[in-house]
């Protein structure tokens, strides 16, 4: 029997042990703070990351793929380990160069790997990850299980509600005037992937109670049309465990056959999109292949 390795990136945000659990490889992506690099879940946590940008509001932390040499020396202890290829699934390109460097680095030592671009991130990531296991266990070979991922891949949905327009200030990525203008209104906007994982505007509301509407209303749209996988949908948040848990109320209320799991972000959503941000992430119904 093969010896198959399983390698992702911090961006699937595992809870802390998860990952070695289901003995997936992960490789962090790397947190800039005042010039110095912190690994994410490595050296910083997302706990840790918020008290230091509540400690200096100076502070624009900002997010770099994980380093070529990261994932060469995996791969070359890979080889050495016996592993005969590898399975990779990363955080978009749309966002991150992570996946081109994980091929390339794969490429250089040989070490054999099937490789996705997922197109997503979070969650969604997490569930490629257990879907290939799955299917490697019913026994499909490497073409069959790259081909349901790429199926998968294309039925994702994310949206992703931005929780704190001060840190986006911060950095830059919006203007002092739409700052203000969106705390005088208290706009929360809201993004999604698109059918190319880029992030892209999906809409902008008043208040986070309207945020959440307009979510249950997509939730229901999207998954009277298309279903669940796995009857799942997941809740993402960077310490908004109480947001999180009404969003959850609200989905279940309009859906009491969906299980809706809570996860955390980590700290590399916090970077970006602020505290008190939420997200909702699910796959169409699609049925796995059997051998």
């Amino acid at each position: 029997m093969d010896k198959i390795a399983w390698i992702t990136d911090s961006m699937a945000f595992f809870e802390p042990g998860e990952a070695e659990k289901i003995g997936v490889h992960v490789i962090p992506t790397l947190l800039i703070l005042n010039g110095e690099s912190y690994r994410e879940y490595v050296d910083i946590s997302i706990e840790q990351l918020n008290q230091k940008m509540q400690d200096d509001s100076k502070i624009s932390p900002t997010t770099s793929q994980p380093s070529f040499g990261d994932f060469v020396t995996l791969y070359e202890q890979l080889l050495e380990d016996g592993y005969d290829y590898g399975y990779a699934i990363h955080i978009t390109s749309g966002l991150s160069g992570t996946y081109s460097s994980s091929v390339a680095a794969a490429e250089a030592v040989g070490f054999p790997l099937y490789a996705i671009d997922s197109y997503t991130g979070a969650a969604n990531q997490q569930e490629l990850v257990r879907i290939a296991q799955r299917l490697v266990a019913a026994g499909n070979d490497p073409k069959e299980v790259m081909s349901t991922l790429e199926t998968f891949k294309h039925k994702s949905h994310f949206y992703l509600i931005i929780g704190n327009m001060e840190t986006m200030r911060r950095s830059g990525r919006v203007s002092g005037s739409q700052f203000l203008l969106a705390n005088m209104l208290n706009i929360k906007p809201i993004v999604q992937f698109n059918e190319e994982g880029q992030l892209v505007p999906f809409k902008k509301v008043r208040s986070i109670k309207k945020a959440f509407k307009e979510m249950v209303t997509e939730i229901t749209s999207k998954v009277t049309a298309q279903g669940v996988y796995d009857r799942t949908l997941y809740i993402g948040h960077t310490l908004a465990h109480t947001a999180a848990e009404e969003l959850k109320r609200l989905i279940v209320t309009e859906h009491p056959e969906i299980n809706v799991r809570i996860t955390q972000f980590g700290p590399s959503i916090l970077a970006h999109a602020g505290a008190e941000t939420v997200g909702v992430f699910w796959f169409d119904d699609i049925s796995l292949p059997t051998t």
